[in-house]
């Protein structure tokens, strides 16, 4: 099966790796030419470009079988600090789903789309007591509009011969992205999210395995997927701190996120969690 990976930094490239294993013959895209030679020990072939370069997507995907979305960007350098620009975080999901669109439209064929797209569209979920694949997103910042709109552009693109599989993922960790790194550089600071949230949080590999199921059992439509804690983030994260002497974090709680979060689905579709209650983040799980 000849499958593409749009964004390989971290998710996709675990993806690319595993696919490979198995068989299959993997192109992946990269913005960095520098990062080139990294993805040749892991893919067939590489494309360095930007997925909103509409020529050089309907170029990527002839004759590929499987596309996966995987993508991140819009973080850049100013005044020494790494800062989210909106423009180019627009630009790297909206921007990317739109080339899909006129790919498709200029004749290419795919089997499958799956898109990582995150919880986070949920917004606040509307405030309902209980929020599912059902519950209506309700985003309140340009940010999560991007999930939405990116998932919405993408899923018109469904029909009976090609299904499109998008999963709202929670939090990804894993080796190098261990929680104990990450809140050891937020340990004591403010950050603007709800602590009182649902922690939903998911391992790379679990999401990597979640694509290869989807991919198995032609899933289409949406799947919320996040492992089985099911504590609050300021309680997950409080523990984390605690565990390794660091103060806790500050929860600025701008903007309400989703409570009570459903990842029935997924499970009842038969993913076991390789990681289900976020104890393994330091281990590659499908070596």
């Amino acid at each position: 099966m000849k499958i593409a990976i749009i964004g390989a930094a971290y998710t996709g490239f675990a993806a690319a790796k595993h696919f490979k294993k198995l068989g299959h013959t993997i192109t992946v895209t990269t913005t960095k030419e520098s990062r080139k030679e990294e993805l040749e020990a892991v893919s067939d072939h590489v494309k360095v470009m930007v997925g909103s370069d509409q020529a050089m997507m309907s170029e990527l995907l002839q004759d590929q079988d499987i596309l996966v979305l995987t993508v991140a960007g819009g973080m850049v350098e100013k005044d020494g600090k790494t800062v989210m620009d909106p423009d180019l975080y627009r630009d790297a999901y909206v921007g990317t789903a739109k080339s899909v669109v006129a790919a498709l439209e200029l004749g290419c064929s795919l089997k499958q789309i799956i898109f990582t797209s995150s919880l986070n569209a949920y917004g606040d979920g509307n405030g309902e007591d209980s929020i599912d694949e059902t519950t209506a997103a309700n985003p309140l910042s340009p940010f999560q509009e991007v999930y939405i709109e990116t998932e919405d552009l993408l899923m018109g693109l469904a029909n009976e011969t090609m299904p499109v599989c998008i999963f709202r993922t929670g939090t990804i960790h894993g080796p190098s992205r261990e929680w104990k790194n990450q809140l050891k550089m937020m340990a004591g600071q403010p950050i603007p999210f709800d602590g009182s949230s649902d922690a939903m949080i998911i391992h790379r590999d679990d999401v990597v395995q979640a694509i290869e199921l989807a991919i198995e059992k032609e899933f289409s439509g949406l799947f919320n997927l996040f492992n089985e804690v099911t504590c609050t983030k300021s309680e997950f994260f409080a523990k984390v701190c605690d565990e390794h002497g660091y103060d806790h974090v500050q929860w600025l709680n701008l903007s309400p996120g989703p409570k009570n979060v459903s990842n029935e689905k997924i499970k009842n579709q038969g993913l076991n969690f390789l990681d289900p209650d976020a104890t393994r983040d330091a281990e590659n799980l499908l070596d």
